[in-house]
């Protein structure tokens, strides 16, 4: 779980995950995803509307039980794109459809504040506009009225993320975590962020707690991402066993999810099963092209062939 793992509480997680080549000639585009809540639950009943930039046609489709939405046969280009439900902040953004191409995006949507504190309200617009300094401002004078709300921190300590104050970012969702002891999400947005700090056994110790709920990674993404964050943390620790357990979880419950995937081939690699390590990257490079997690693997396999072109082992 890294940076973009913290920012899910406020606003649009927008994951580019692969595009699967179709027929070129065909000149559409496809459209999926799903929208969570903000612990990580599937919402129904949710509007995407979708409005082409050049051409002014509107498509809106709804999430289904499972919170997912597919549309086909899209014109490529530019799209204002506008996630809303009753009792959720919405989300307004831009995406780009391209022609032949799936392209999936996942949304978390934030409740609105229970009390519908003015600040609240306008500490959120702030931060969707890129006014972090006047976010912040506006949630520390949301949180002066309710201090004992632990989503009012969370939101704190995001804007504290985007002006670099990384200290009191971190104090804010250790605050929210007391306030809410019980809530895996914070903890697992918690342990994220002592993992930025390279604070490993803070880390690990905030995402055990979250996790220790043992929740059903076969419904539940941000545990699924939680797990893979704490087999990476096991493996920055030297603990490969731990480590390779975790990643192994997550891989029953998701096959070939990428960060588990790679935390696999990493596990192969030290100990020195140079073929297995490559298989497994080739995979993360292959199924999730584009992504973070590619992006390091396309490393390792440039690096380990350059070996072996140089005489090495493969």
């Amino acid at each position: 779980m890294r940076a973009r793992a913290v920012a899910a509480i406020l606003g649009v997680v927008l994951l580019l995950c692969g595009a699967a080549p179709a027929l070129a000639q065909l000149e559409l585009a496809v459209i999926k995803g799903q929208v969570l809540d903000e612990v990580g639950q599937p919402l129904q009943g949710v509007k995407i509307r979708l409005v082409n930039v050049d051409r002014g046609r509107e498509i809106v489709l709804t999430s289904d039980k499972e919170g997912r939405f597919y549309r086909r046969a899209l014109q490529g280009g530019e799209y204002e794109i506008k996630v809303d439900r009753e009792g959720y902040q919405p989300i307004n953004d831009k995406v780009k459809l391209v022609a032949g191409n799936d392209q999936n995006f996942d949304f978390k949507l934030v409740k609105a504040a229970a009390s519908g504190s003015k600040e609240f309200q306008e500490g959120v617009a702030a931060f969707s506009s890129g006014n972090f300094e006047q976010a912040a401002k506006l949630f520390e004078a949301a949180i002066a009225q309710s201090p004992a709300v632990p989503a009012l921190h969370v939101n704190l300590a995001l804007a504290y993320f985007r002006l670099n104050r990384q200290t009191d970012a971190v104090a804010s969702l250790e605050k929210a975590a007391a306030l809410g002891p019980n809530e895996a999400a914070i903890q697992y947005q918690l342990g994220s962020a002592y993992v930025e700090m390279k604070a490993y056994d803070k880390a690990a110790a905030a995402l055990e707690k979250g996790l220790a709920s043992n929740p059903n990674l076969a419904t539940d993404p941000l545990a699924v991402e939680a797990v893979s964050t704490l087999g990476a943390v096991y493996f920055a620790q030297g603990k490969i066993p731990e480590a390779e357990a975790q990643f192994a979880r997550v891989l029953v419950a998701t096959p070939g999810a990428p960060g588990a995937t790679l935390g696999m081939a990493k596990i192969h690699f030290s100990k020195n099963d140079v073929q297995k390590a490559l298989e497994l990257f080739d995979q993360v490079v292959a199924n999730h092209p584009g992504t973070p997690e590619a992006r390091q693997a396309e490393t390792f396999i440039k690096e380990l062939r350059k070996d072996h072109r140089q005489g090495g082992p493969l």
